[in-house]
């Protein structure tokens, strides 16, 4: 690795790759760093194996101007030599950013001079920023949420795809998000059994897509396809029904359920109990902006397009100069957006340095696209999301930060007494201090805040993030 880049682009998810290959071969020198053991992201992880390589997309994929599937997306993957100029990091952390796009950087052991079990620290210059650090699952806390088998869809995905390990022989399904039908039918594919899939919304509050289907017919299309195949396998499907309670000893055994009204509130008198050894669950997802938000970029908040998203203008360009966000940190919409944006932002980037190949119409294309992935997913996000009612339902006793062992009593008590932004809450309960950082409840405590005290986002403020903003050992700061 060298100390300065022209580009370092953070993610290599999705975005991550469209804008990599966009830039090589204007004889800039790029950093991609993941912290992942291997490029893809969540969406492209069982299909980017290769170590010593790259990626690259069909380019037929955007020729069409329209929007763009999740599964056309990982069809028109291929993998190809890496390109000259990329050099791609793995396992490698960004811990902050600093002024001038001075990037903190803890990378593995081979890396380092000498050897050190626990890595070592970088400093690195990026002469452009590209931030695509995607997205991270939301949810909505019930007691026993926290019993070994509850896990999100996606961990269920991950363990599917990293290592082939089915969640559970029966696994069941539960939440708001529109990836439960495709966790189905991964599992199913895994030979696994599906119990049941309980989807809290209501058929008609599903009627909403019918506007879209003009000029998503397709996506449409392919859903309805899922939900299809689905019921020829007689997987059971139950609307309008939210977890209450994961029950069991040591691990989950059963899983309680209660019908919602219209408005997504509990009817009394209807609870279910459901037999499992794995519960799936999750309500969506939220964009992951702590890089974006301690290197200094402004936020907006919009539920439709997942909360706080970072603040971008027409070129992807942050509020930071020559900081940029693509993919899901700038609104979460899927795959297609990511791709389009990586490809946006890297253009951009490229008309910045005096380096710009292709007609505007092209960019104008791109535009097109990106704006057509939002209105699709702005429906999607807004299927995710949980009424207020649902929050201010939580039982005392249940906990809400894992790390710091925070109940939803002591989160209720401190906003009593005066504890209403999301900075005074964080620092009066230790909720989201722990060793995840907040990954998983600082979401949740957003969303809770909201709920008991009445006030706008603006007025319960966004959150805010210190470098370094994940884990690492005190070691590898000790290594020369």
């Amino acid at each position: 690795m060298k100390q300065a880049y022209d580009v370092v682009i953070v993610g290599s998810g999705v975005a991550g790759i469209a804008a990599a290959n966009t830039l090589a071969g204007h004889g800039l020198e790029i950093l991609v760093i993941d912290e992942n053991p291997q490029a893809g992201g969540q969406i492209l992880r069982q299909h980017c194996r290769v170590t010593d390589g790259f990626w690259e997309f069909d380019p037929r994929l955007e020729r069409s101007g329209r929007t763009v599937s999740t599964q056309k997306i990982v069809q028109s993957l291929r993998p190809v030599p890496r390109p000259k100029g990329i050099t791609c990091v793995h396992q490698a952390r960004v811990l902050g950013i600093f002024p001038d796009r001075q990037l903190l950087v803890h990378v593995p052991d081979p890396l380092c001079p000498g050897s050190s079990v626990s890595g070592c620290m970088m400093e690195i210059d990026a002469g452009y920023l590209l931030l695509a650090t995607g997205a991270r699952e939301r949810f909505l806390p019930f007691k026993g949420w926290t019993l070994p088998g509850v896990m999100s869809l996606g961990a269920a995905q991950i363990l599917m795809k990293s290592s082939g390990i089915l969640p559970a022989r029966h696994t069941l399904i539960a939440g708001t998000s529109p990836l439960q039908t495709v966790l189905a039918l991964e599992i199913l594919k895994n030979k696994g059994n599906v119990t049941a899939i309980l989807d809290e919304n209501h058929f008609a509050k599903k009627l909403g897509l019918l506007p879209l289907l003009k000029h998503h017919g397709f996506l449409a299309g392919e859903g309805a396809m899922q939900m299809l195949s689905l019921m020829i396998r007689k997987v059971r499907f139950r609307q309008g029904v939210r977890v209450t309670e994961a029950r069991g000893k040591n691990e989950v055994t059963a899983v309680v359920t209660a019908d919602l009204d219209r408005k997504g509130n509990k009817i009394p008198g209807t609870s279910q109990i459901y037999s499992a050894s794995a519960l799936a669950v999750g309500h969506g997802f939220s964009p992951n902006i702590e890089l974006p938000v301690q290197a200094g970029c402004a936020l907006d908040y919009d539920a439709d397009r997942g909360g706080w998203v970072v603040r971008v203008d027409h070129a992807l360009e942050t509020s930071v100069v020559k900081v940029y966000a693509a993919g899901e940190i700038t609104g979460i919409a899927g795959a297609g957006k990511s791709f389009v944006e990586g490809k946006l932002a890297a253009l951009s980037i490229l008309e910045k340095l005096g380096k710009k190949t292709g007609p505007d119409r092209y960019a104008q294309k791109l535009v097109r696209m990106q704006k057509q992935q939002r209105g699709y997913a702005s429906f999607l996000n807004q299927l995710c999301q949980v009424p207020a009612s649902a929050y201010e339902a939580i039982d005392d006793d249940v906990l809400i930060c894992r790390c710091e062992e925070i109940s939803m009593g002591e989160i209720r008590k401190q906003i009593a007494k005066g504890f209403v932004t999301t900075g005074s809450l964080k620092k009066a309960t230790r909720c989201g201090m722990g060793r995840c950082q907040g990954r998983i409840c600082q979401p949740v405590l957003f969303d809770i805040l909201l709920a008991l005290t009445g006030q706008t986002p603006d007025q319960t403020g966004s959150p805010s993030f210190r470098a370094p903003v994940k884990n690492v050992p005190m070691a590898a700061f000790l290594h020369p």
